[in-house]
This record gives C-alpha cells, sequence and structure tokens, in this order.
C-alpha cells in the first residue's frame, strides 16, 4: 500500500462541500473529494520554489547564477526535480496496482488514488503555468504553453474520463529524474565526467522505456480506447458525451510522443558530441561544454529548465 491510498490525505469535508457546486458547474465531478491536494501541490510548488532561492546560494556558493534570470531558472528546475521524485514513484505504483474501478471501466472510471494523483500533477501545473507565463521572456512561450496543456490535460481526468492516463503518462517523469541530475552536473561544471556518462545511460535507459516503448503502447491504447469501432455503441455514446475533449486527448498524445522521439534524436546527437568527440573536429571540445539538449533545446543561450510531459 502506497501513502496515495491513505486516508490521511482524505479531503475536509467542509473545503470537499464548498468545492462541489462550482466543480459540478464545470464538469469536474472528481475533482471535490481531491480539491485539497491540488490546493497543497501548487502551495508545495511556490514553497519549493522560495527554499530553492534561499537555500541554493549556500549550499551551491561558487556555482549558483549571479543574474536574477538564471536565479529563477535554477529554481524552477529544482521544483520540476522534486516533482518528479513525487511523481513518478507514485505513477509506478498504480501501474503496478491500478484501482479495480479504473480497469473495469477506462474510459469513465475513477478511484481515489488516481483522483490523487490527478490532483497533485493539476497543482504543479497551475504553479508551472504561472511562474512561465510570470517570466515568459527568460522561460519562453513553448514552457508556459507546455504547463498550460499539461494542467488541461490532467484537470480533465477528473470529470472522470481516462484517468488512468495519469499513472501512464506521468511514468515519463522518470526521465526528468535523470534530466534533472544532468542538468546540474553541467552546472557543477562536472560536464563530460565519469559521474555524468554514468547518468547519462540511466537518461537514454530511462527515456527508451518510459517515453518511447511505454509511451508508444499508450497512445495505441488510447487510441483504441477513444475511437471505437460501430459496434462499441455503449462507447460511443459515451465518448460522444465527452464532445471535443476526446480529441484533445489524441491530438496532445500524438503531439507529445512524436516530440519524445524528435528530442531523443537531439539528445542522443548531443552525447555523441560530449563524450565520443571527433579527433579532427574543431570544436570538439567546445561541443563537450554544451548542455544536454532540454525539450528539444540547444545552445547555452536557450537553456531552460526541465520538464517532464
Amino acid at each position: 500500500m502506497s501513502w496515495i491510498e491513505s486516508s490521511v490525505l482524505d479531503a475536509p469535508p467542509r473545503l470537499a462541500a464548498l468545492a462541489r457546486p462550482l466543480a459540478s458547474a464545470v464538469g469536474l465531478e472528481a475533482l471535490p473529494p481531491v480539491v485539497h491536494l491540488a490546493l497543497a501541490s501548487c502551495v508545495a510548488s511556490f514553497v519549493l520554489q522560495r527554499v530553492s532561492s534561499a537555500v541554493s546560494p549556500t549550499l551551491f556558493r561558487s556555482y549558483y547564477p549571479t543574474s536574477r534570470g538564471k536565479q529563477q531558472d535554477w529554481d524552477l528546475h529544482m521544483v520540476g526535480w522534486v516533482y518528479a521524485f513525487v511523481a513518478a514513484p507514485l505513477a509506478f505504483h498504480l501501474l503496478r496496482h491500478p484501482s479495480k474501478q479504473v480497469v473495469a471501466d477506462q474510459l469513465t472510471g475513477v478511484a481515489l488514488p488516481e483522483q490523487r494523483l490527478s490532483a497533485i500533477a493539476v497543482g504543479y501545473f497551475i504553479w508551472d503555468s504561472f511562474v512561465t507565463a510570470r517570466h515568459i521572456r527568460t522561460q519562453g512561450f513553448g514552457f508556459f504553453l507546455h504547463g498550460a496543456v499539461c494542467l488541461c490535460a490532467f484537470l480533465f481526468t477528473l470529470k472522470p474520463f481516462v484517468i488512468w492516463c495519469g499513472p501512464a503518462f506521468l511514468i515519463w517523469e522518470f526521465s526528468s529524474i535523470f534530466l534533472n541530475a544532468h542538468w546540474l552536473l553541467d552546472k557543477l561544471h562536472m560536464t563530460g565526467s565519469i559521474p555524468q556518462m554514468v547518468n547519462g545511460a540511466f537518461l537514454v535507459l530511462s527515456y527508451i522505456v518510459v517515453r518511447l516503448v511505454f509511451g508508444t503502447y499508450n497512445s495505441f491504447k488510447l487510441w483504441n480506447l477513444l475511437v471505437p469501432t460501430p459496434t462499441s455503441a455503449l462507447a460511443a455514446k459515451a465518448l460522444d458525451d465527452a464532445g471535443l475533449i476526446r480529441w484533445m486527448y489524441l491530438g496532445l498524445n500524438i503531439a507529445a510522443n512524436g516530440l519524445n522521439f524528435y528530442w531523443f534524436r537531439l539528445m542522443i546527437l548531443a552525447l555523441r558530441k560530449r563524450f565520443v568527440p571527433s579527433p579532427s573536429s574543431k570544436s570538439a571540445s567546445k561541443a563537450q561544454r554544451k548542455p544536454v539538449p532540454v525539450d528539444g533545446r540547444l545552445g547555452e543561450g536557450q537553456e531552460r529548465r526541465v520538464k517532464g510531459e
């Protein structure tokens, strides 16, 4: 049993009752029992951001940036790293031990553990969307769009609708753990070191397993679920009730998996330049110092914080 199933996480009755009318009005019937976790996750993300800005200058005295923009980028990385350490193990647990209600009805089935995981993701992406919008000049519009899209995707699982997608796609955060570690090793001037090489091996392996293999498998699974055959009348009716949301999920899923393969190619190219430089290349030493691409971005001027999603 994981802590995500503990009764300690039950919603305060008054807060759930207060959230119920608004949740019903916007069609999020599964939100009230976990609204407190969404709020707690959001607040925790803001707190962690402040903790990083207060503690990092002492812990990483020689490496913490001096410019305000890069300090913010550092702190956002740290929050994302903590989130990955929380979300990935929970997703793994729920993939191994899915709730019976969700297994029985993968379209609209709902259970408290999966609701709680989606709520934690919603809270994190509320924070993510806010900070990327606030610092859009340094973070870029693409990262704001990423956060906003992920927020909508996890929020709509609380209709409820394909709530199993929560753990199925949050498992991608396993690769983000190693991607953030790679980023930190760059900042600690350990680019091309043995620790970074070992971490890079885990990064590539985890990326292949959770994003390319398992991600593609779940894309086919989602497609077969949301595009029913003519004989599946009950599923067709449920999908009609879902409206445009199902097409949003299909479109976002195809785009996300396509980007996973694109980013993987860039990541491999950068790792090869870093650890297997060409002796005849005049820029070999410079290539070794380039950061691993984060979401497909290369170059110091385009360096951004790590995303999972």
